[in-house]
């Protein structure tokens, strides 16, 4: 994905809560992903309005931790959650 891109969640998919984790069912294609809390905080933020480096600077803000030091975290984890099919690069 481009540093440029603004990924976005797929639509129509279906998130139940499962304590600090999300389970994330995609009814067109009948799966279903289990993301742990860092997955789930970089998929609450992928609206289409920010980039990886904007994900990192906001979770950065929440962690009190440079942005610089989460970014590669994050892209690896937009990328997963891109590779799963729950992402589309917007």
């Amino acid at each position: 994905m481009s540093p440029a891109a603004r990924p976005v969640r797929l639509s129509g998919t279906h998130e139940y809560r499962l304590g600090d984790e999300l389970l994330v069912y995609v009814p067109h294609s009948e799966t279903a992903h289990a993301l742990n809390r860092s997955a789930v905080a970089i998929w609450h933020l992928c609206d289409g309005s920010r980039t990886a480096e904007d994900i990192s600077r906001e979770l950065g803000e929440w962690l009190g931790c440079p942005a610089e030091a989460l970014l590669p975290e994050t892209r690896t984890g937009v990328e997963a959650l891109c590779e799963l099919g729950l992402l589309k690069a917007g």
